[in-house]
């Protein structure tokens, strides 16, 4: 059976924008708007599940942080592909890189 890998590419604001919209679908507090620096995920075996966002706020320009659980994240990036039309398999696996200025979805059917 062929194998298929996609890799799908999504800068800072994509993520910020995808993330925001999930909370408000979930209706959870939404990160605050401005500019999304950069993305961290937690070395500390307590915190191993959590993703960080650290974003330069608009209104005051100060930064803040933001955590959300990795499934949640991944499920954020995959709301944002169903309402770009991206196409995306329910079945193949997502696997989620984070780089410093994006993340790379990697789907394997």
């Amino acid at each position: 059976m062929p194998l298929e890998e996609r890799f799908i590419t999504f800068d800072l604001e994509e993520i910020h924008n995808a993330v925001r919209v999930k909370c408000v679908e979930e209706k959870l507090e939404r990160p605050a708007r401005g500019e999304l620096v950069s993305i961290d995920i937690s070395d500390n075996d307590d915190e191993s599940n959590l993703v960080f966002f650290n974003i330069k706020r608009e209104d005051n320009g100060e930064e803040e942080q933001f955590k959300f659980e990795r499934a949640f994240f991944g499920q954020a990036l995959v709301f944002y592909c169903q309402g770009h039309g991206i196409p995306l398999p329910r079945r193949g696996q997502k696997i989620l890189k984070i780089a410093p200025n994006q993340v790379t979805m990697k789907v394997t059917t």
